[in-house]
């Protein structure tokens, strides 16, 4: 079975070593190359582990991305670098990173450390559909019409013109977010606090730009032109 891996990082030679890992083991790496990508891609993909390359990136937005996909992510984040102080260090522990792996790359190091990671979350994970189900609020057994959609709640599904649409989970969430908020004005950090549950991620308010147009895109008859999934100039977003 093939391990599929996201690596985010802007460095050709860390992906060119990275392919002699790939030949010793069975893993694959895919690749980004923004933090803002990154979180497009756990949502749309499954992957076992994340490698965070620190030398192409600030330390604060590194612990924002961190902060923002650690409650949602189930798996080993391992940060990259080749000077890591101890303060740094410190800082991302708290912010739940697993492990720093030191560079240039220790294959033998590497992919023990990266195993033993992988071993701990496929043995000793916590049953998430579980306890999502045990937190999930009483109010979700609707289903919301808007026009001629219909988002259920309960189904997480959405539908037009009685068509199934397929939506990847956070924009379902936040989808449902503006259903449950229908004719408000709801602004990026409010969209940012309620979907992702992190109110302040530096510059990456463009994650709630990109899954509106996401969303205008596979729900609305022009998605250039929308009469639902609406932009308050100054302000944010509303669904009416």
């Amino acid at each position: 079975m093939v391990v599929k891996i996201l690596v985010m990082t802007q460095a050709n030679r860390l992906s060119t070593d990275l392919l002699a890992l790939t030949e010793r083991t069975k893993w694959q790496f895919d690749y980004v190359s923004t933090a803002t990508q990154l979180v497009v891609a756990l949502e749309q993909v499954s992957y076992a582990a994340v490698l965070w390359d620190l030398r192409v990136t600030n330390l604060d937005t590194t612990l924002a991305t961190m902060t923002l996909i650690r409650p949602q992510y189930q798996g080993p984040i391992l940060v990259l670098g080749d000077q890591i102080s101890a303060r740094e260090h410190r800082k991302l522990s708290q912010a739940r990173v697993d492990d720093v792996l030191h560079l240039p790359i220790d294959f033998g190091l590497w992919e023990a450390l990266i195993s033993q990671k992988l071993w701990v979350y496929e043995h000793v994970r916590l049953d998430h559909n579980i306890l999502e189900q045990v937190d999930a609020p009483v109010e979700n057994n609707d289903v919301i019409k808007v026009a001629n959609w219909e988002i259920d709640l309960t189904k997480v599904q959405v539908t037009k013109d009685q068509q199934s649409i397929s939506l990847t989970p956070k924009e379902f969430q936040l989808l449902a977010y503006l259903s449950q908020h229908q004719g408000q004005v709801l602004s990026r950090e409010q969209l940012l606090t309620g979907v992702w549950g992190y109110d302040d991620l530096l510059t990456s308010s463009r994650i709630v730009d990109m899954h509106m147009a996401h969303l205008r895109d596979k729900l609305e008859d022009d998605d250039q032109n929308p009469e639902h999934l609406l932009t308050v100039r100054g302000f944010g977003y509303k669904l009416v």
